[in-house]
């Protein structure tokens, strides 16, 4: 049985050669298939057809589908079903997509053994390195929490995994707050108040080192634990990490995010 296996996906938007072929991917994994226009669409829709998965087709619908994704992003359904937006091969295109809240895109002429494995992954899936798709687990984690839940802060440039992030914090019912640069962070943490920060390293601005340096020196996130998540994978990169105060050093490329929620319950219930 394929992870696949009877989940409901709903394809939004104009039908095409390529959308045709995945669709039929998916059925011959035992996935359910239900059509609609970006018109027809909204949260309420969503939820009650149980939908795992939006395949969107928006390389030409005009607003219509631009106008839907924005509807959707202000109500939960977005950040607890992935959209896999069908988008052209350019960096405008692919990060409009992104920004509207979509988890994943799908190029022209992409393989459809590729984008298989892709939302394989986003339901938990593990994937050999070399298909090109994310490593990124995001199957439900059940953390356990007291109170109100674990308050996690993560610091992240990637417009792509911060979606995957959210999506999966929302699946463990985690309170959070993402940011995407360096900027002013000290005061978001003592805003946030946060019981652990995830944090990358390489981040426009200032380093993660320097935002470490930051947080360390301040009274108020003094005590907050981070955990670094990044691609930088050197002995140097580990080892001024550590001593910055780090309590973890996970690498991206590396990392189911099973493990990293592990880690975030674990630290933040001390």
């Amino acid at each position: 049985m394929s992870i696949l296996t009877e989940k409901h996906i709903l394809v939004v938007g104009d039908e095409t050669n390529q959308i045709s072929k995945i669709e039929a991917a998916l059925v011959t994994y035992g996935a359910t298939i239900t059509t609609a226009t970006c018109e027809e669409i909204d949260s309420k829709q969503i939820e009650s057809k149980d939908v795992d998965l939006i395949l969107l087709n928006h390389l030409h619908n005009g607003s219509h589908c631009r106008d839907m994704l924005n509807s959707l992003r202000e109500t939960s359904a977005l950040k607890v079903i992935p959209v896999f937006a069908l988008v052209e091969n350019d960096q405008e295109h692919i990060g409009d997509a992104l920004m509207l809240g979509a988890a994943d895109y799908i190029v022209p002429g992409e393989d459809v053994h590729q984008v298989i494995e892709k939302m394989k992954v986003v339901f938990g899936d593990s994937v050999p390195l070399d298909t090109g798709a994310s490593v990124i687990n995001l199957t439900t984690t059940n953390v356990a929490a007291d109170g109100e839940g674990i308050r996690v802060f993560t610091v992240e440039d990637d417009t792509l995994l911060r979606n995957l992030l959210a999506i999966k914090f929302e699946k463990s019912n985690v309170p959070f707050e993402i940011a995407d640069d360096g900027e002013d962070i000290v005061n978001k943490l003592k805003a946030f108040r946060p019981q652990i920060v995830i944090m990358d390293l390489m981040l426009p601005g200032r380093d993660g080192f320097e935002l470490l340096e930051d947080i360390r020196a301040d009274k108020s996130t003094a005590e907050i634990p981070v955990i670094i998540f990044s691609n930088k994978d050197s002995s140097e990169d580990r080892r001024r990490a550590a001593e910055l105060g780090a309590k973890g050093f996970y690498v991206k490329a590396m990392t189911d995010l099973s493990d990293l929620m592990a880690t975030i319950e674990k630290h933040a219930k001390r």
